[in-house]
């Protein structure tokens, strides 16, 4: 389309997708720093900060990335901004697996299996680097922080977040699709950490939708709608926003590191704006 517009304006040569690629990220820069200066922050909700009511924690696995992507890896213009540093949070895993008791296999409730997170896990996709996103949002769906997955959707990676996002705010409800199983691990890591003594206070929150895949004992005790305070908190608000990064899964897996976290972090800026825009 843009070849087409320059021949038909007179001009010749042809559009280079990755230099433009790279000219729209740095435009995209430039703007995140105007908005810097305006003293506009991307991954703040305006509605319930410093006192949040929930934040709803999930994976999205379809964001993982080739390890053989083409291209030279140039450093990324938004470095932590809102995927958070592999190194803070390699550093973060590798200090909570060192305290605990190793145990494999899947964590079930009742009849169900839940494969989605668990106390360790392996790499499952031996042609990938990362393997996928752990998202946060609040429960209006506005984007907070994010992180790579390297090894499945292990508990310490929500824990992370929880621990990096109580820092900023108030937080009364941590919303999970398997709270039932993770609340525990917590009460455990916390005991072990004192740091993480404060995350108990916090109080668990099982999404409402993934209650009903749960046991009928275990919706009445975590589920959502049973939690006195929650008003009409759903625990689901993640789900919204994987829908709309997954939109970019497919272009992002073929992308260096850097390129891909400047692509998610520029999509969930965007996804935040029409948020804030919107209300």
């Amino acid at each position: 389309m843009l070849e087409h517009r320059s021949q038909s304006t007179g001009r010749m040569g042809s559009i280079c997708g990755d230099s433009f690629h790279r000219a729209f990220q740095e435009f995209a820069f430039c703007n995140f720093k105007k908005d810097d200066l305006c003293q506009v922050e991307p991954f703040v909700c305006p509605a319930c900060t410093p006192d949040m009511l929930a934040i709803s924690a999930d994976g999205n696995r379809k964001h993982y990335r080739f390890k053989k992507s083409k291209g030279t890896d140039e450093p990324s213009l938004f470095d932590g901004l809102f995927i958070a540093e592999d190194v803070k949070v390699s550093a973060f895993v590798d200090k909570i697996r060192s305290l605990m008791t190793v145990s494999t296999g899947h964590d079930v409730c009742g009849p169900a299996t839940f494969t989605a997170a668990r106390e360790t896990s392996r790499k499952s996709r031996a042609k990938v680097d990362e393997e996928g996103l752990e998202i946060a949002v609040c429960r209006h769906g506005t984007l907070l922080q994010g992180l790579n997955h390297y090894r499945g959707e292990i508990y310490a990676y929500p824990l992370f977040l929880q621990k990096e996002l109580s820092e900023k705010a108030n937080v009364t409800f941590f919303c999970m699709d398997i709270t039932c199983r993770y609340w525990p691990y917590l009460t455990k890591m916390a005991e072990k950490l004192p740091e993480l003594q404060p995350l108990v206070d916090m109080k668990p929150f099982l999404s409402v939708m993934h209650a009903k895949a749960h046991t009928g004992k275990c919706e009445v005790k975590w589920g959502g709608r049973n939690q006195e305070g929650a008003g009409n908190t759903i625990g689901e608000e993640v789900e919204q926003v994987n829908s709309f990064l997954s939109r970019a899964a497919l272009t992002t897996k073929y992308m260096t590191k850097s390129g891909r976290a400047d692509m998610i972090t520029v999509l969930a800026m965007a996804w935040n704006n029409r948020k804030h825009e919107s209300t």
